[in-house]
C-alpha cells in the first residue's frame, strides 16, 4: 500500500501466507471499514466477512462475493439460529434467556464475536464507529482469556520512519486496564514481550516498566508498583530483557540511561514500554502519534483466547488494513 513503512509491508506479506478469515461487524455503517475490507480481499491479505443488517446496505459499493469476500446479513443468514443457541448455552448461567440471546445476536459485534468463538472466522476487527468498550464487551463475555487466570490487556504498535530508519515500539496497556495492580503489570509485561515476538517485528524485546521514578529516585504508589513488578520478574524465568522502574528518558535515550541507570540491562534501547495505568498509556501513545509523527496501530488485545481487536475511531483506511493484518498474525 502507498506510504506504508517496511514493517507495515512485512505484516501484509506475512498475513497473505496464512489465508485467515476476519469478520468486520461495522460494515453496514462504516465506509472506512468496507473500503479496508475491499483492499484486504483484493490483495488477499485476509478472507473478509462483512456483516450487515439489511441486504441493501452495501449496494453502492458494487461488491462481488468470492473466496476472499463474503457478505452476511445478521438477521436472515442461516447461521443465526446456531449462534443464538450457542450464545444462550454460554451465558445462561449468567441469567441470559433465549429472548436475550436473540436480542444480543442482533448486534453485529455479538454476531461476529460468536462467529469467532465457533471458529466460523479467525478474528474480528471493529472500533471505527463504536467505542473500545463496545468492541471488547462481547469478547470479555464470550472469548475471554487464554486461561482462567489470564488478564487480558492491550498494546499499540507505534511506527515511525525517520531519516531512512524505522522506529518500532510496543506500548501497553493503553486501551483496557484502568489501574492494573502489581501482579497484572507483571502479566502485561510478559504478554507484551510475547506479542512483540509473535507479530514478528521485534526479535529482542527490551521491556521498560515506566514511572516518574528511575531506580528508586522517587517514591509513591506507581513507582513502588513498577519497582515491585520488576522484583517479581526477577524470580521468574522470562526470556526477555526488562528493567524498572524507569522514567521514559531513561528507557529510550542512551545518554540519559548512562546517567540515571548505568547498571541497567536497558541502556536507552527499550522497545516495549509498559505504563503504570491507562491514563499514562493512553496519553503517551497519543502524544507520540500527534506530536511525534508516529503511526499508531491498536489497541490490539493480548491474552485473549482468540483475536478480537479494536481500531481508533480516528483510524483511516490504511490503519484498519494494518489492524486486520496484525489480527491475522496473532495466534
Amino acid at each position: 500500500m502507498e506510504n506504508s513503512t517496511k514493517i507495515e509491508q512485512s505484516w501484509l506479506e506475512k498475513a497473505k501466507l496464512l489465508g485467515k478469515s476476519i469478520v468486520l461487524p461495522e460494515a453496514g455503517f462504516s465506509e472506512r471499514i468496507v473500503e479496508a475490507g475491499k483492499i484486504c480481499a483484493e490483495q488477499k491479505i485476509a478472507k473478509i466477512i462483512l456483516l450487515v443488517s439489511d441486504d441493501n446496505q452495501l449496494s453502492k459499493y458494487n461488491l462481488a462475493e468470492n473466496e476472499y469476500l463474503k457478505i452476511i446479513n445478521i438477521n436472515t443468514h442461516e447461521i443465526r439460529p446456531m449462534l443464538v443457541s450457542a450464545l444462550f448455552e454460554k451465558r445462561k448461567e449468567k441469567g441470559l434467556d433465549m429472548a436475550g440471546a436473540e436480542k444480543l445476536i442482533s448486534d453485529p459485534v455479538y454476531f461476529g464475536t460468536m462467529m469467532v468463538d465457533l471458529s466460523l472466522a479467525d478474528g474480528l476487527v471493529a472500533g471505527a464507529e463504536i467505542s473500545t468498550a463496545d468492541t471488547f464487551k462481547p469478547a470479555f463475555q464470550i472469548i475471554k482469556g487464554k486461561t482462567k487466570d489470564t488478564k487480558v490487556s492491550s498494546f499499540f504498535v507505534m511506527v515511525r520512519e525517520q531519516e531512512g530508519k524505522e522506529q518500532v515500539y510496543i506500548l501497553s496497556d493503553c486501551g483496557i486496564n484502568i489501574n492494573p495492580n502489581m501482579e497484572e503489570i507483571v502479566e502485561i509485561a510478559k504478554l507484551s514481550a510475547e506479542s512483540a515476538k509473535a507479530i514478528g517485528f521485534i526479535d529482542n524485546p527490551k521491556v521498560a516498566l515506566l514511572s516518574y521514578s528511575t531506580k528508586g529516585s522517587a517514591e509513591g504508589d506507581d513507582a513502588v508498583k513498577m519497582r515491585e513488578a520488576k522484583a517479581v520478574l526477577d524470580t521468574q524465568n522470562v526470556d526477555f530483557v526488562y528493567d524498572g522502574e524507569m522514567q521514559l528518558d531513561s528507557a529510550i535515550v542512551p545518554s540519559v540511561a548512562k546517567l540515571k541507570a548505568p547498571n541497567s540491562p536497558i541502556q536507552g534501547d527499550a522497545n516495549v514500554l509498559v505504563f503504570p495505568n491507562l491514563s499514562a498509556g493512553n496519553i503517551g501513545y497519543k502524544l507520540m502519534q500527534r506530536f511525534g509523527g508516529f503511526k499508531a496501530f491498536g489497541p490490539i488485545a493480548q491474552g485473549m483466547r482468540k483475536p478480537i481487536n479494536d481500531v481508533s475511531r480516528g483510524a483511516n483506511v490504511n490503519d484498519i488494513v494494518q489492524a486486520i493484518a496484525i489480527t491475522v498474525l496473532q495466534d
